[in-house]
Parts: structure tokens; C-alpha cells; sequence
């Protein structure tokens, strides 16, 4: 079993769907760590754990910060280069997808990751929603590890941006609630999704 959400044990698996919280940000505007910041009487850690305990995952982690489950290998650069360095980690061992999102998106639905995961694993390509970055869906393959190890020999923090280049991200359209893509950046923002 699993430590982190109760499911089954992975390594046997030759694919597998995995999800990581991006929680090792630094928050000066919030004034606190925003995995425990609360919206409705619930940390937004919580929230995000239980929204991919709901997801089609094997397994799910949280990358970063005091609360991670999953070690990084170079702290405080950024989510590009989190979300690098996690999927050279993965493609040394397996194929399959993992699901990337920030603990400050707390109205995320399942749907809206199942969408992601079902089109990155169909399409063996990374994608997103149009005009949102995260949450995102990426292969774990082999075939991106040049690119990748080349981007972050050449700058430690690289930018989301060029690492889903080097996935041959595609955007897809959002059909969810607009909702769903509100980060929490402020007081006001989580003081607005309590009321």
C-alpha cells in the first residue's frame, strides 16, 4: 500500500498514472505556506490530496516544502524545474503520466484531470488547458530525457514553459467550471472562495 493515499503498491507496474502536488513554493503575499492556507475550514493541502485520491492515479505525492512525500532534487527553482527533474526521475523506471498540479488551485474537479490524463496518455504529448498552465499532464518517457537534461544543465531555473516545450505540450480547450483555474495568490482571493 501506498503511504501517501491508501492505494495499491506500484513498483510492479509496467504504467502507471501518477499525480504530485507542487506544494515548495515560497508564499510572501499569502503570509504563510499555502498548503495551509483555508478555504471553507479545510487546508488547501487537504483539498488538493483529496481531489486526486478521486483521480484515475496509482499513486499521488506531494513535491516540495514541509509536507512532501516525494524528494526533490533541487529545492526553491521553480515548478519548471520540479516538474524536470520528477519526470527524469520516473522515465529511468516505467512509462505512464503523471498529473502536475499547484496546492493553490483548490476548486479543481475530477473531471478536469481525467481529461488531461486521457488525452497526454492518447496523444504522448503534455497538455494543458488554453491560458492555464496547471494543472498539466505529462508523459513519462524516455524520449523527452535529452531535451530535458539539456535544458537544465544550461540554466538551474528554467521556466514551465520550456520544459513543456520540451514535451511537445499542446493546449487543449476548458470545458469546466472557470472556477476551477483560480490560483490563490492573496488573502482576498481565499477569503473570496470561503464566502
Amino acid at each position: 500500500m501506498c503511504a501517501v493515499s491508501g492505494v495499491q503498491d506500484t513498483s510492479t507496474l509496467q504504467y502507471r498514472q501518477l499525480g504530485f502536488i507542487l506544494a515548495g513554493g515560497l508564499s510572501s503575499r499569502m503570509g504563510q505556506d499555502k498548503s495551509t492556507v483555508s478555504i471553507n475550514g479545510r487546508a488547501m493541502l487537504d483539498i488538493a490530496r483529496q481531489l486526486l485520491d478521486t483521480a484515475p492515479l496509482h499513486a499521488h505525492y506531494v513535491l516540495g516544502g514541509p509536507y512532501g512525500t516525494f524528494e526533490e532534487q533541487t529545492t526553491l527553482h521553480g515548478p519548471g524545474r520540479a516538474i524536470a527533474d520528477v519526470l527524469l526521475q520516473l522515465a529511468e523506471s516505467f512509462t505512464g503520466t503523471a498529473l502536475f498540479l499547484p496546492v493553490d488551485m483548490p476548486c479543481l474537479e475530477v473531471k478536469s484531470l481525467e481529461k488531461l490524463l486521457e488525452t497526454a496518455k492518447h496523444t504522448q504529448r503534455a497538455c494543458f488547458y488554453d491560458n492555464a498552465y496547471f494543472p498539466v499532464a505529462i508523459p513519462i518517457s524516455r524520449q523527452f530525457t535529452p531535451r530535458l537534461k539539456t535544458l537544465i544543465n544550461d540554466k538551474p531555473s528554467v521556466a514551465l514553459r520550456a520544459v513543456l516545450a520540451c514535451c511537445n505540450a499542446r493546449s487543449i480547450p476548458f470545458t469546466g467550471h472557470n472556477k476551477e483555474l483560480i490560483n490563490v495568490n492573496t488573502r482576498a482571493v481565499a477569503e473570496s472562495l470561503s464566502a
